[in-house]
């Protein structure tokens, strides 16, 4: 098992582990994972745009069709920006769906890739551009998490993705690895709709394909037991109720060919959240696990460990200081949300990675 970054230990927290012999060219590297981006982001980009505005106006539309009163509707922006500074604090129970789709999934888009961050090694610290190192950071903690599979897994293999995000996932590795076929699974059937018009509009419809449904139900993944050379998991496990996290890792290693790898970036709590932030996260359904707990996880789902890199809340924390608004946040939502929101951001995600450590881990079962 390799030894763990960043928190004393004898690997030094920038030096991560080189891409192995077989590793394809741009693998692990700005020069590469800036060249995805170029093609990616652009693409990415403007499903995300057609997408959101599509919806919202079908929204608008039901809205205006269904009011009953005489008294003129309080605009799209002020409504939502109400609701959305409801939800964070904890309420607005009731706004939540749509709220969740059509605006705060769209605010967050326009700052990350995903909803995931990862760590800057000195390589991307250099690079000038705020939004392009948060970007780098993700892709580059793609790649990392990927690397067994990438390094080892067949080229025409079966890949599985648990939990699709922003696309960031399979598109990187779909470009990296032109052979394989990739399977992605969310709960959100909006993550998969725009995971299927990205495919799409790249030409890679036909590797790659994207199913709804919950891990927890032994039907959504059936089909898929056995079959995946490796299985891959970001920003999922505290999503995962605290008594059922090793039963979500069980039914993520039942998806792996024997011997293969199931790979997960994550974080564990290190000392406790404040309670703003304990609030916010159960709000979100969220429950990060202590270092002992999510081992303890691993061991009660039957898996051992065979890496676990750990990055201490230094190699993290930029990532927040970097999150900032964009000309099309203005243009969208107005010079409010565009300066507002971007701060909102950067305090939650200080509160929330300052308290843990992240890791790369790999492991198979026994």
């Amino acid at each position: 098992m390799t030894t763990a970054h960043g928190t004393g230990q004898e690997t030094p927290q920038e030096t991560p582990r080189g891409p192995g012999q077989g590793a394809p060219e741009g693998f692990l590297c700005v020069e590469g994972q800036t060249k995805f981006l170029e093609t990616f982001l652009p693409v990415r980009n403007e499903v995300l745009h057609d997408f959101y505005r599509t919806s919202r106006r079908s929204r608008s539309s039901r809205t205006s069709r269904t009011s009953r009163t005489s008294r003129a509707p309080r605009t799209g922006k002020r409504k939502d920006l109400r609701a959305a500074v409801r939800l964070l604090g904890g309420g607005a129970k009731d706004t939540v769906p749509d709220l969740y789709r059509l605006y705060y999934n769209r605010l967050f888009s326009m700052i990350w890739l995903a909803l995931d961050w990862g760590p800057y090694t000195a390589e991307i610290r250099q690079v000038a551009d705020p939004q392009q190192r948060i970007h780098l950071s993700q892709v580059n903690s793609v790649d990392r998490c990927w690397q067994p599979a990438v390094e080892s897994a067949p080229r025409d293999g079966r890949l599985i993705e648990v939990g699709t995000g922003l696309s960031d996932g399979w598109a990187r590795i779909a470009h990296l690895l032109p052979q394989v076929e990739i399977v992605s699974l969310t709960i959100e059937r909006d993550q998969a709709e725009i995971g299927r018009r990205i495919a799409e509009r790249l030409g890679l419809s036909d590797r790659v394909t994207f199913r709804v449904g919950d891990l927890f139900d032994p039907a959504t993944t059936r089909d898929l037991a056995g079959s995946a050379d490796a299985v891959t998991a970001m920003g999922v496990v505290p999503h995962f109720p605290p008594p059922r996290k090793a039963e979500g890792m069980r039914a993520m290693a039942a998806m792996l060919k024997p011997g293969a790898p199931l790979q997960i970036f994550d974080a564990y709590r290190v000392r406790p959240f404040s309670r703003f932030m304990d609030r916010a996260l159960i709000s979100s359904l969220c429950w990060y696990p202590t270092r002992d707990e999510l081992r303890d996880a691993l061991d009660e789902a039957g898996l051992s460990l065979t890496r676990f890199d750990a990055y201490d809340a230094e190699s993290c924390l930029q990532f927040a200081d970097d999150t900032r608004g964009t000309d099309q946040l203005r243009r969208e939502f107005g010079p409010v949300v565009a300066w507002v929101f971007p701060r909102i951001v950067s305090r939650f995600m200080k509160g929330l990675l300052a308290p843990q450590d992240s890791v790369y881990l790999s492991a198979v079962r026994r």
